[in-house]
């Protein structure tokens, strides 16, 4: 992912935003001067025994979670799953086509309550092109002296986990390497998540929270399109993959340069294609929190309009568009005992308006 922040001097107005009195400068291209002069007073009044560095990078998070955000234009779609070729015509379920004469479920539709397909319409908001990195992560816990999103393992059998100290080694290799390339934060509970995305709106006076579940699954099918991947392509394409093209029933080879997916999780955001909303990561394998309750069954009472998911239950909806499509949806512990590297999330802006 490309890192856009420079150390400048305020030499380029409506750039640049400076703060008189303050060590914090800031540059963007897209994110206003009033803005960027909002982020930098808030940080300075509420972490006045922060570290100069510290306040730096935390308020470079800030202003780039801005940037990141991708406008979405609100509509109606059938949310669910709508359903496939029972046989795949292409021999693999990584290339499927959508057409209304289709009569299959996804394999583990039944267990999360996505086969009852139903309207939602909602309004427009913004949401982020990617998911929060282990940087931009570490630079908010840094400076509300949390500790790093991080646990190590000192045995397999029986298993057991120790809490990563920024005088570790590990900690040392992993800033490393998400310097070079940054991967998806990694989470423990679904408070963390929620917990970054509102620290966002604290510092910015935007309004960050996570993306509910209906406008998570909205932005991965491009507006609510039928793409069972939210690919560039609606296909999941790996290297040294295959399918069989239906009209001549020979056997295809993936180009690499039509590779769009790898077997595992993502190695570092924004390694593969965005789909055709700008958005990346949505079917890389890595499971990402959304601000709903999680019943099995909600979707047979969910509200039309901007559904929020039911009142309380005992388990969050996280989504994954790897292996079980962009419809796939799962409950999930609220807190688990690790960090986990396939456990993370993006962040949304709850406004009908772009924010940039």
């Amino acid at each position: 992912m490309k890192n856009r922040w420079l150390g400048l001097t305020c030499t380029l107005p409506l750039l640049i935003a400076c703060n008189s009195g303050s060590s914090i400068q800031l540059f963007s291209e897209t994110v206003s001067k009033q803005q960027i002069e909002t982020i930098v007073s808030n940080i300075d009044a509420r972490y006045p025994e922060a570290t100069e560095e510290q306040k730096q990078k935390a308020a470079e998070a800030v202003v780039r979670a801005i940037e990141n955000m991708v406008f979405v234009e609100g509509g109606s779609f059938d949310m669910g799953d709508f359903k496939m070729d029972c046989d795949f015509p292409t021999q693999t379920e990584n290339r499927l086509d959508w057409s209304p004469d289709v009569e299959c479920f996804n394999f583990a539709t039944n267990l999360s309550g996505a086969q009852h397909l139903h309207k939602v319409t909602l309004d427009s908001y913004s949401i982020s092109r990617y998911e929060t990195s282990f940087l931009d992560m570490e630079w908010m816990r840094q400076i509300n002296q949390l500790p790093p999103a991080m646990t190590y393992y000192i045995s397999i059998i029986p298993m057991q986990a120790k809490p990563m100290k920024r005088t570790d080694d590990k900690y040392h290799n992993a800033m490393k390497y998400n310097l070079k390339h940054t991967r998806a934060t990694y989470t423990k509970s679904w408070q963390e998540a929620k917990d970054y995305c509102q620290w966002l709106g604290d510092i910015s006076g935007l309004a960050f929270d996570l993306p509910t579940e209906a406008q998570w699954e909205y932005a991965a099918r491009s507006r609510g399109q039928h793409y069972y991947y939210a690919t560039n392509d609606g296909y999941r394409s790996y290297a040294e993959g295959w399918y069989v093209d239906p009209i001549t029933d020979k056997y295809v080879e993936i180009l690499p340069s039509e590779v769009n997916s790898g077997i595992h999780d993502e190695e570092y955001i924004g390694q593969w294609p965005a789909n055709p909303l700008g958005i990346y990561g949505m079917s890389n394998g890595i499971s990402e929190w959304v601000n709903d309750w999680y019943e099995k069954d909600y979707y047979l009472n969910s509200p039309e309009l901007n559904p929020q998911g039911p009142k309380h239950a005992d388990k969050k909806v996280m989504r994954d568009g790897g292996g079980v499509k962009t419809f796939g949806r799962v409950g999930k512990e609220l807190v688990f005992e690790h960090y986990s590297i396939t456990d993370s999330f993006r962040c949304a802006v709850q406004s009908t308006k772009p924010i940039n």
